[in-house]
């Protein structure tokens, strides 16, 4: 992974930590969303890319599917952060 792409699955996933909060509110704050969002954005495309030689036979180096699966781990990564908050 280039630099390009660790930025943008960063932003998308912390899109995506904002986006799942604003679905379901799991009281982490803004900032608390936006870094698990980061988080969880860069892990999902980083597993996904390992995996899809094995699993579609070919490259991950489409860029669409990488924001777009960072979005998705974004919010992934909010909504499990929301289960580990201290009550």
């Amino acid at each position: 992974m280039d630099l390009t792409s660790i930025l943008l699955s960063t932003v998308a996933g912390g899109a995506g930590g904002y986006l799942g909060n604003m679905v379901k509110p799991n009281a982490l704050g803004n900032i608390g969303n936006l870094i698990a969002g980061a988080v969880g954005g860069n892990a999902l495309p980083a597993i996904l890319s390992a995996l899809a030689p094995a699993l579609l036979g070919g490259d991950s180096s489409n860029m669409i599917v990488n924001i777009v699966t960072a979005l998705v781990g974004g919010g992934a990564g909010s909504l499990v952060g929301g289960l580990f908050k201290k009550q």
